[in-house]
């Protein structure tokens, strides 16, 4: 296929994506701010918001930058200036996102089984490593992007200008790709499996101590947010590890043309997944019939006919019960 049509496609899938969650963003975020959901107890929704405002980020000042890409086929303006900025932000951007994936997928572990601990030490061991998490990728791709002692040679038509010149340094490169990509997914694997493994094997416990419910739609949250996470960079991890150590080439147009964008569907997918841990979203939601208005439909067409079959045989009984009583006197 041309890669004019390429460009085509993924240019309308993904403004096709972006207006919704962009609506689904604002939404989150107001009925947060306004009905003061966040506050500093609840530790467990603190991750993910950082996560959410991390993605918003992406969605609204980086992607407009691939879609424009997308439309026209070469990067605009065409200099090395926005490619170092382009690249520096686009890496900062998606590893600040997997940062915060892993921490909030470890924390939510002690969360669950040590809450009052990660209470106690919020100041040292929860605020200052959200901080770091958002701050550390945007600063080292930065530095890194416009520092290292290497010539920046940049394709302005390739995506993010064909990447920066540190990532051809054999060494430099795989460190890079190794702490910053495979480190915290490898994270995110290991604390949701542990996570499940534990969550499973105290079930019952949790619901003799009444905490079944509270601990429940916090493991929901992080793992439907994972599970999106999996999806999405296991298989650019392998592809990229083939790439890194065994053949440069492997599948690299497909990484080109589709991997690359694939990684846009976690930042657009978040708020509709953060609905999850968010009851008080839910509940609004249902209150005001903006989610999945033909369930309640479907529910009441089937409920009606039931009420009534369950309402006329009440007054079967009655009548013959009547009708016995009358006899008997």
């Amino acid at each position: 296929m041309d890669a004019y049509i390429y460009r085509l496609i993924r240019f309308i899938l993904l403004i096709s994506f972006l207006i919704p969650s962009f609506i689904c963003f604002l939404f989150v975020f107001f009925y947060l701010v306004k009905n003061r959901e966040i506050n500093s107890k609840q530790l467990q929704h603190h991750v993910i918001l950082v996560l959410l405002f991390c993605n918003f980020i992406l969605i609204t000042t980086e992607l407009p930058i691939s879609l424009l890409y997308s439309y026209q086929g070469y990067v605009k303006p065409e200099s090395n200036q926005f490619c170092s900025f382009w690249v520096a932000y686009n890496y900062g951007l998606y590893v600040a996102g997997l940062f915060l994936m892993a921490f909030g997928s470890v924390e939510r572990y002690f969360l669950i089984f040590y809450e009052r601990y990660v209470i106690k030490w919020r100041f040292i061991i929860h605020y200052p490593v959200i901080l770091i998490c958002f701050i550390y990728p945007l600063t080292f791709y930065n530095v890194i992007v416009n520092t290292y002692p290497c010539e920046n040679v940049y394709y302005y038509d390739a995506y993010v200008c064909g990447g920066a010149c540190y990532q051809y340094e054999t060494i430099v490169g795989t460190i890079d790709y190794l702490i910053h990509v495979v480190t915290p997914t490898t994270f995110i694997i290991l604390a949701n499996i542990i996570l499940l493994l534990r969550f499973t094997y105290q079930k019952r416990a949790m619901k003799l101590a009444n905490t079944w419910r509270k601990y429940r739609l916090m493991y929901i949250q992080l793992v439907s947010i994972s599970m999106l996470y999996f999806i999405i960079w296991i298989p650019f991890v392998i592809i990229s590890l083939i790439r890194l150590f065994y053949d440069p080439l492997f599948l690299q147009d497909v990484t080109m043309l589709i991997i690359n964008y694939c990684l846009y569907i976690g930042p657009l997918a978040s708020p509709f997944i953060s609905l999850v841990g968010l009851p008080g979203v839910r509940q609004h939601l249902r209150r005001n019939n903006l989610i999945t208005p033909w369930i309640s439909r479907n529910a009441q067409n089937l409920i009606g006919p039931a009420a009534t079959f369950k309402k006329r045989t009440e007054q079967q009984q009655m009548a013959l019960r009547k009708e016995y009583d009358e006899h008997t006197f």
